[in-house]
């Protein structure tokens, strides 16, 4: 993305946070987002949105994503009594889960020249990323840890930061943490929610860079 496209999605993830979340310790969360990487960072170093500013830009993608769901498949389901829940999701709370579910990537992706062998195996360098971890906590963890330092979630909103990467965090975890992660889908639709919002937005609507 260029200098432009990164300005706009800054301004735009910003007005985002301010029009739909209204809790102390917004402002000073925001301060410290202007302070890291955020807004330049890369939403992986292979995979969807790995280039500048990608990071931003998925995490704006995610949060329409899931405005997108909750209003044709969550509330209706639940407003028709079809749902297994009968709470609708506030506005705020899908905001404050899907615009700040990946922090824990802040710091993590650092530039790095990258080689690779043309159609004549010759050796090509081209720009990339690899990841050093200050703070090996955990994905959601970390996210949910980063938001708290500076706001205060309510139960639903960590859960669902806390779960996101859905089944990608099981893989070889064992029953107690496979548990967990059930247990938190029936505490609330918001859980699922970013979780599919994520998935759709990282599958359908980014693209990978091909160096």
């Amino acid at each position: 993305m260029n200098t432009e496209e990164l300005q706009k999605n800054k301004a735009h993830y910003l007005q985002l946070c301010r029009e739909y979340i209204h809790r102390d310790g917004l402002e000073d969360l925001l301060a410290y987002l202007e302070k890291s990487d955020f807004f330049e960072a890369p939403s992986s170093t292979s995979f969807h949105l790995n280039e500048e500013g990608g990071l931003c830009k998925h995490t704006i993608n995610v949060f329409e994503t899931a405005l997108a769901l909750n209003q044709y498949i969550t509330t209706p389901a639940i407003e028709s009594g079809e749902s297994m829940f009968s709470k609708p999701l506030k506005a705020e709370s899908i905001a404050i889960a899907t615009l700040f579910h990946d922090l824990c990537k802040v710091k993590l992706y650092h530039k790095k020249e990258k080689w690779k062998k043309d159609e004549n195996n010759r050796w090509l360098s081209y720009p990339g990323y690899e990841i050093e971890d200050e703070f090996p906590l955990g994905h959601g963890e970390k996210s949910c840890l980063i938001v708290s330092w500076y706001m205060k979630l309510t139960a639903e909103e960590m859960l669902a930061i806390r779960w996101h990467m859905g089944m990608f965090d099981m893989g070889e975890n064992g029953s107690s943490m496979r548990y967990s992660f059930r247990a938190a889908l029936e505490k609330s639709p918001l859980v699922s929610l970013l979780i599919a919002a994520d998935m759709l937005s990282a599958n359908q609507k980014e693209k990978t860079t091909t160096y």
